[in-house]
């Protein structure tokens, strides 16, 4: 049996293609027979299907990993390396266990799961710290300690290389290998370099990211970050950054398509508009660079708290306040230069319209806000968007400009403005990052825009694939590279690997007479144009395989890259190649006053990376690097000469030297690589799109990777995990235990013939695609024999053993069912004897309840049966009344309605009577009215209307008259005007003179604090004044006291005679009736409260009288029951001089003349009156005092001023 059928056998699981899930797995019915045609399987939905085969078997469906394979985080650790098991693992990984991380050999593919995963936190970075690669699940973290250990060991330079689509996460991932870098480089706690060095990135964001389509924070340029390091004992510390940057797409500041937006930093600043009113900003839908995409927002995000972080972030990287005023006023500069309105301008004498010029009103809002933001002449802005100079030798012309080339020049000074502001804060940041000290190595981040295909491809598109051209031949050759020296570690012969070269494709750009040569040369051509260079195109490049032109058309072309077919239009190539902006309006912008803004204007293009490749050695990191490449860089630069108008670098070309200079840099460092996967596109958390995640593994090489690794020995197992694994595969004679590596020969030579299919290195058994996935199927199918033998004893023995327990069990239950039966029968007699007793009980006891249960039913029919005639009855009655009662009302309403009906016909018939004299009445009038002194009385009235709009008419030609005076007079106010602008000037003469007399007052301020001073020194006084009335309040205090005793001793007298009272009315009411008894006691009682209230009341008075004393040395006063708050006093009885509270009380006379001890409790009373008397003089008198100490102390005027600007001061 060969190994395919052995493989193919009936079960097992294979690939099929899919129209939408691209790979669907299935399962053989059938097993394969060498020559068959046809494969006969069922898929996992259940469907069954065939699929047809050649002959030799080389289109055999690829078969799916064993499961012990299957969420490997390794790809290529995978027996079997295919398109659809690669995907396969990283689903599983990515949906089922949620890992977004997964290694790929050299690369870490990270996986966008659009949610935010507690997975770079400092428990995170120490956990990482110190670990090997694959010592721990795959992160980003892994991959940067990887590099830098490399770093600390080797002391060589490093790169991290992070790609993919918009939106795939390449920002956040390089993000976080910074965070590593600054953490590890530094301490946890971050120290000033990695504060910088982390803040970069909300300011390189909001300047140089934007909302596309397919992502929220996209990059829209490329960024190489060089994080620098010094050796200190040992020990590698962080000492800087440098960043590069690579085409940032200036035409999104003029330009957005639908639903996207423009960058960050324009929205973040009209959402904090507030802060600098200056700026005269409004909302952000107003400026037309702002709402072309219709997108302005972003869900979950807030433009004003992101704009605060930037401004944070440009604090702690060395912006000065004055640098991020004036870089906020060019922002604004921009917006307002966009609603700049060019507007039709019209031919002299004629309504016929200028189609060759245009107009700008010299009024416009936005033109001379912008003129102010950016402190230039804007008349001379205005004069260069409507003109434009064309120079010759000894002259130069003036043409003007139609709307078109307007807004183009324009817009075309908008893009040049943002992208030196751009170049000017990268510059800023360099230099804030790196402090000019030496360093040691550095590690470069490079977070660069991956391969982009879309519906209309542009120049950026096409820059961008070719800068991934480049990246994907170095990341082959490292790859491959990477591999020979694995198999001359192990020392195994090998031989040549087959891989994708897409040098031709990349010679096709770069070449002479290439894409990038013919772009230039068209661009440097007086009347070049798009369909001119897309003909050149054609007829110089089709001698390239990876070149194809339209059939139909001449305005775009194909080239073949290594992930897809790209067709790029034409339309705009050279615009944006020549990147042409006027000179004039560079002049402009160049004699600013603003010191920034002609900062920004005269900064040159400079490729930073080369400069710093010149700046360095040939030595990097202790390896020497030759290059041909670095040569030919090292004589162009020799031969390069500031440019002139003629010989101006165009885009292109520039981006290629930055390119070139950037590959250099790759190639002299050991690159690690990040490849970022977008999984959906509605960024859906955890959601998988297999089409559009396969072809991003074809675009970022991931694929590239597994197909070199599977040309080679995909498989790899060191010789102690192959021999615990296989060593059942063996006969126990070829097994030696000390001999670990002679039995794993012996094992694989037992089982694989071809001997191409496997190597023996000095540490690992390296395999070709499929063979471990072979010997895993000889083992599954040795273990299943084996498994099967034991089964069968073990059965065996297990059936035996159930059988004896079984028999054990039936005779105990028969024994146990004997006897149960027994007493069962025994029960059965004893309980229907028992039954019969119980019945004949039961039976009377029921005829008992019958009987008395119809009793009590028959007499509540009966009686409900009587209430029911009752009722009856008293219905009867009842509706006879009322229909009484009905008929009374009825009659009542038909007489009433004969009335109105008589009064009715009556009204009418008078009515009749007096229409008739009305009209003989309205026709003698009318016979009168054609008379002729009517006809005069009528014409009189005319008349006098007539003269009084004459009289009218004069006034209006008066009026007119004093108008056409006041017109003359305008020209004399528009002089007052200018009179006024002088006074304006006069005014803020006025208004500095306004300051020195402020000055003047805050020295009369200080002034008034001394005396304050001599204030104070006053109030100690009366507080010590204070302090002798608290001696003397304590002592009326003790008075008080005392005064309380007597009060409760003669409460308890007036108890007492109470009770001898209520002993005397107990036995004199008893020879009254109960009718005197009760108003007697009625009045006792009264009696009994009035005592009570006036007690309570004289306590209140004494209290109330303390607390007032207490109120006049210090200001807490307390809640006292009073009149209006007292809760157990009567309303009518309030105060001392209610003459129901003293003794004018209504009392029985006889009560009076018996109750003797009632006047001695009256007598009581009067004494405390008495004593409540003498207290309130003495009350007044002390309030008297305290007036005047107050009236003394109390503050004046001025005093009150004083205090008063001094607490407006303070505040």
């Amino acid at each position: 049996m060969s190994s395919e059928e052995m493989l193919y056998a009936k079960g097992s699981k294979i690939w099929i293609p899919h129209a939408e899930e691209v790979w669907e797995s299935a399962t053989l019915l059938e097993s394969y027979c060498k020559g068959a045609c046809f494969l006969k399987l069922q898929t996992e939905t259940g469907a069954l299907t065939e699929i047809k085969l050649k002959k030799d078997g080389s289109d055999l469906p690829p078969l799916r990993n064993p499961a012990i394979l299957v969420g490997q985080n390794d790809l290529t650790t995978l027996s079997y390396l295919h398109e659809p098991g690669v995907l396969y693992n990283l689903r599983v990984r990515f949906c089922e266990r949620q890992i977004i991380y997964t290694y790929c050999g050299i690369i870490l593919v990270a996986i966008n799961p659009y949610a935010d995963l507690p997975l770079y936190g400092p428990n995170i970075i120490r956990a990482y710290r110190g670990h090997a690669m694959g010592d721990l699940e795959p992160h980003i973290f892994a991959l940067s300690e990887e590099a830098y250990t490399k770093l600390e060991r080797e002391n060589c330079n490093l790169s991290i290389i992070v790609s993919g689509e918009s939106g795939a996460g390449k920002t956040v991932s390089a993000k976080y290998a910074m965070r590593y870098f600054a953490a590890v480089g530094g301490s946890e706690s971050e120290t000033q370099v990695e504060r910088k060095v982390l803040a970069s990135s909300p300011i390189m964001e909001a300047f140089g990211n934007a909302k596309t389509t397919r992502n929220d924070n996209s990059s829209r340029f490329g960024k190489f970050t060089k994080l620098l390091f010094t050796n200190k004992m040992g020990v590698m510390y962080l000492q800087g950054a440098t960043m590069h940057t690579y085409l940032l797409e200036k035409s999104r500041v003029v330009y957005q398509a639908q639903g996207e937006r423009n960058y960050h930093i324009f929205y973040q600043l009209c959402a904090a508009r507030a802060k600098y009113p200056e700026l005269v900003l409004e909302h952000q839908d107003s400026y037309q660079f702002l709402n072309m995409g219709g997108a302005s927002d972003i869900e979950r995000v807030s433009d004003a708290d992101q704009f605060n972080e930037t401004v944070q972030a440009m604090t702690v990287l060395g912006f000065s306040i004055q640098q991020i005023a004036d870089i906020v006023k060019i922002l604004a500069g921009i917006l307002h230069l966009g609603n700049i309105e060019v507007s039709k301008k019209y031919k002299d004498g004629s309504d016929e319209e200028d189609t060759e010029s245009c107009d700008i009103f010299q009024n416009d809002l936005h033109l001379q806000v912008t003129g102010d933001l950016l402190k230039i002449n804007a008349d001379d802005l205005r004069r260069w968007l409507l003109m434009r100079k064309i120079e010759s030798v000894n002259e130069y012309v003036l043409i003007p400009n139609n709307i078109e080339m307007a807004m183009a020049a324009r817009d075309a000074l908008a893009k040049h403005i943002y992208a030196k502001l751009f170049q000017y804060i990268v510059g800023v940041l360099n230099k804030s990052l790196y402090n000019g000290s030496k360093q040691c190595s550095f590690i470069g981040v490079l977070d660069i825009y991956g391969f982009e295909t879309f519906e209309v491809n542009s120049f950026e598109q096409f820059c961008i694939n070719y800068a991934n051209e480049k990246l994907q031949q170095q990341f082959n050759q490292h790859v491959f590279k990477l591999e020979q020296e694995e198999y001359l570690k192990e020392g195994i012969t090998w031989t040549m690997i087959d891989f994708y070269d897409n040098q031709p494709c990349i010679d096709l750009i770069e070449s002479r007479l290439g894409v990038l040569d013919l772009l230039d040369e068209e661009c440097r051509m007086p009347k070049g144009n798009d369909e001119n260079w897309a003909g050149k195109l054609v007829e110089k490049c089709s001698k390239y395989p990876h070149f194809e032109k339209p059939r139909f058309g001449t305005t775009s072309f194909f080239i073949k890259h290594f992930s897809d077919t790209v067709e790029y239009d034409v339309n705009g190539f050279l615009e944006k190649n020549r990147d042409t902006v006027s000179k004039e309006l560079t002049n402009v912008m160049a004699q600013s006053n603003m010191l920034l803004c002609k900062q920004v204007m005269i900064l040159e293009e400079v490729d930073t990376l080369s400069t710093d490749a010149n700046k360095s050695t040939t030595t990097l990191g202790g390896r020497v690097v030759i290059s041909a490449n670095r040569k030919q860089q090292l004589n162009e630069t020799r031969r390069r000469v500031v440019p002139s108008k003629q010989h101006k670098k165009t885009v292109g070309s520039q981006f290629q030297e930055s390119l070139a200079s950037l590959i250099s840099t790759l190639h002299a460092t050991t690159p690690h690589y990040v490849r970022c996967i977008k999984p959906n596109d509605d960024k859906i958390a955890f959601k998988w799109e297999t089409a559009k995640i396969i072809q991003q593994l074809r675009a970022c090489g991931v694929l590239e990777t597994v197909r070199i690794s599977a040309a080679g020995f995909p498989s790899r197992w060191l010789y102690p995990d192959f021999y615990m694994r296989y060593q059942l595969l063996a006969h126990r004679n070829q097994i030696d235990k000390n001999d670990m590596k002679q039995s794993c020969r012996n094992i694989v030579l037992k089982w694989i013939q071809d001997e191409d299919k496997y190597r023996f290195g000095n540490t690992q058994i390296f395999f070709r695609a499929g063979q471990v996935a072979y010997l895993e199927q000889v083992r599954a199918n040795l273990r299943k024999k084996y498994i099967t033998i034991v089964q069968s004893v073990v059965r065996r023995f297990i059936k035996r053993r159930r059988y004896l327990k079984l028999q054990a069990i039936v005779h105990g239950l028969q024994r146990y069912a004997r006897g149960y039966m027994a007493r069962m029968r025994a029960q059965k007699l004893r309980e229907v004897r028992a039954a019969l007793i119980l019945s004949k009980y039961a039976r009377g006891w029921l005829c008992r309840r019958r009987y008395l249960r119809l009793c009590h039913s028959v007499a509540g029919i009966q009686q409900y049966a009587r209430g029911k005639l009752a009722r009856n009855r008293f219905i009867a009655m009842r509706d006879h009344f009322r229909a009484v009662q009905i008929q009374r009302f009825v009659r009542g309403v038909l007489a009433r309605r004969a009335y109105q009906k008589r009064r009715r016909s009556i009204i009418i018939c008078q009515a009749a009577v007096r229409r008739f004299l009305a009209r003989r009445q309205f026709k003698r009038m009318k016979a009168e009215a054609k008379t002729i002194s009517h006809m005069e009385n009528k014409y009189m009235g005319l008349e006098n209307k007539i003269i009084s709009m004459q009289q009218r008419i004069d006034e209006l030609n008066r009026d007119n008259s004093n108008l056409k005076h006041k017109t003359s007079e305008i020209s004399v106010l528009k002089m007052k005007l200018e009179m006024k602008k002088n006074l304006e000037q006069e005014f803020k003469t006025i208004k500095a003179a306004c300051l020195d007399k402020d000055k003047l007052i805050e020295a009369l301020n200080k002034q008034l604090e001394s005396e304050r001073d001599e204030k104070m020194q006053l109030l100690e006084e009366n507080g010590h004044s204070q302090e002798a009335w608290a001696q003397q309040k304590q002592q009326w205090g003790m008075e008080n006291e005392e005064l309380r005793k007597q009060v409760d001793s003669m409460i308890e007298m007036a108890k007492n005679a109470e009770g001898n009272e209520r002993e005397r009315e107990e036995r004199m009411l008893a020879e009254i009736d109960n009718k005197e008894l009760n108003e007697a006691y009625q009045r006792a009682i009264k009696d009994k409260e009035v005592i009570e209230n006036e007690n309570y009341t004289l306590k209140e008075e004494l209290s109330r009288f303390q607390q007032q004393h207490n109120g006049i040395s210090a200001y807490d006063m307390r809640h006292t029951r009073s009149a209006s708050n007292a809760s157990s006093q009567n309303e009518d009885d309030v105060g001392y001089g209610s003459a129901r509270n003293t003794l004018d009380i209504n009392r029985s006379s006889d009560l009076m003349n018996k109750n003797d001890s009632f006047f001695d409790s009256t007598s009581i009373v009067v004494k405390l009156r008495s004593i409540l008397e003498e207290e309130k003089q003495k009350h007044k008198s002390l309030l008297e005092q305290y007036m005047k100490l107050a009236s003394r102390n109390k503050p004046t005027e001025d005093s009150f001023r004083t205090t008063c600007r001094t607490a407006g001061g303070g505040a």
